[in-house]
């Protein structure tokens, strides 16, 4: 801010509190208890207020702004007119000691400008009244165009008040403003409440300053105290390492010594043991251990696709051994994760004799588990022993968006579409021995839990085709 500025606001401020300065009404003639002189001055100081405003308004380039400002005016106007211009008529006219029959007179005429200063000031509307002659195109006729108005300057015309549109607006503003000032009541006590917790913690930091230079201080001491006990102890223990006790030093030792040769020897001879006994097993453990039949390959055939369409797999395995038995494969579609009771066995097929082949089957499941997500089963088994599973996630859902969000009531078959994530296969091997001696295989298969296969809805059950 400027010196320029700063003088004309300290100009501003000065004048508007001119008339409470009561030096200024005595020096005018005028006693400083005359109401007639306070109610003026205010009067006075209230239309050149109300000049400025204008003024502002003109220069101001927010409508919203303007708007406000012309209805403070057109307020304050209306305020003058109505209020403090009948009381200054009446005081005008009440004698008061020490004024002269001029003086009197002279405020009478004072109070009848006042209405034409009034209305002179632009507050915005378009049914202002304006004073003096026609424009600089037409000719002065007489002492010019004069406009009738009341001694109060209240006008009883119905163009003369204010629309529904204006009051509704002034209406408006003043919600707004009363919401603001709750806004800003609420903001002052909030920082009002940030002041004193400011404060609170500025007190709680100048007690807690000195305690914790106190700490500073006993770490400190604490420290140089700890590093005094280090030197000490050091001392102490070198006076106690004489040479008398170097005796002793030799003996712990040699104790330590024959512990770990005890322990080395223990631990050698239990290595030993270990890889004569696994020399001798290995052959046996290899034989039974390892897998006879490996497959080299599943492809799921025609996938993602309908429903009712079949299952299409093509499995590739090979045999590294001949076997005596048929390979039994089976595929199960697991219905519930958390029982066993609900998987069905969609296909079971022996295979034999067992060669490197391709086989395909063709498998069908029933209706009511359809939607939803499931698990498909690929197991093979060798004399009742499963050594083999390929497991693949199954997302059987319809085909059209609408129908996936509002699934109908009653499956609709014909818009399922079924999809197998063949990429992603769970294979899992189990060590079982393929050349179990006769009564081990036997007593196998009387041990064998016999299961109850849920029913099989597979139409026909394809034979596989071994490619030799």
């Amino acid at each position: 801010m400027t010196v320029i500025d700063l003088l004309t606001r300290v100009d501003a401020i000065c004048q508007k509190y001119d008339k409470y300065d009561v030096d200024k009404l005595n020096g005018a003639n005028v006693a400083g208890d005359d109401p007639f002189a306070r109610l003026y001055a205010s009067v006075d100081a209230d239309i050149n207020q109300c000049v400025e405003k204008a003024e502002s308004a003109k220069q101001e380039k927010n409508r919203a702004t303007v708007v406000a400002l012309n209805a403070e005016i057109r307020r304050t106007k209306a305020k003058l007119l109505e209020e403090d211009l009948p009381k200054l008529q009446r005081l005008a006219l009440k004698k008061v000691k020490g004024l002269t029959k001029e003086e009197i007179a002279t405020r009478s005429d004072l109070v009848a400008a006042l209405p034409d200063r009034i209305q002179s000031i632009p507050d915005g509307s378009s049914t202002a009244k304006k004073n003096g002659t026609w424009g600089a195109s037409g000719s002065r006729t007489g002492g010019g165009i004069k406009f009738d108005s009341t001694a109060d300057g209240n006008f009883d015309n119905e163009y003369f008040k204010g629309t529904e549109e204006s009051n509704q607006f002034r209406q408006e503003y003043e919600m707004r403003k009363m919401n603001q000032d709750k806004g800003l009541d609420i903001i002052g006590e909030g920082l009002e409440t940030l002041k004193n917790m400011a404060s609170d913690m500025n007190e709680e930091l100048d007690r807690q300053v000195p305690l914790m230079d106190e700490m500073d201080d006993k770490v400190d001491r604490a420290n140089a105290d700890l590093k005094n006990t280090n030197v000490r102890l050091k001392e102490t223990v070198l006076q106690m390492r004489s040479s008398r006790n170097f005796c002793i030093d030799i003996i712990l030792l040699c104790i330590i010594l024959g512990i770990a040769a005890y322990l080395y020897k223990s631990s050698a001879d239990h290595f030993h043991l270990f890889v004569v006994g696994s020399a001798r097993l290995l052959p046996a453990a290899a034989a039974a251990a390892m897998s006879a039949v490996n497959i080299t390959n599943v492809a799921v055939l025609d996938n993602p696709t309908a429903f009712l369409n079949p299952f299409q797999f093509e499995i590739s395995y090979e045999c590294l051994v001949p076997l005596d038995d048929d390979l039994e494969w089976k595929l199960i579609y697991v219905g519930s994760a958390e029982d066993e009771n609900y998987d069905q066995q969609l296909e079971s097929v022996l295979v034999g004799p067992v060669n490197v082949g391709t086989y395909r089957f063709v498998l069908q499941i029933r209706e009511e588990d359809i939607i939803g997500v499931t698990v498909l089963l690929l197991t093979c088994s060798y004399m009742g022993q499963e050594f083999m599973r390929v497991g693949y996630y199954v997302n059987n859902d319809y085909d059209d968006e609408q129908l996936r969000e509002e699934p109908p009531a009653k499956v609709l078959i014909d818009r399922v579409q079924r999809n197998i994530l063949a990429d992603k296969p769970r294979v899992t091997k189990f060590p079982i021995n393929f050349h179990p001696e006769p009564s081990t295989s036997t007593g196998q298969q009387q041990q064998e839990p016999q299961t109850a296969s849920p029913e099989n809805h597979t139409g026909e059950a394809s034979k596989p085709d071994a490619d030799q």
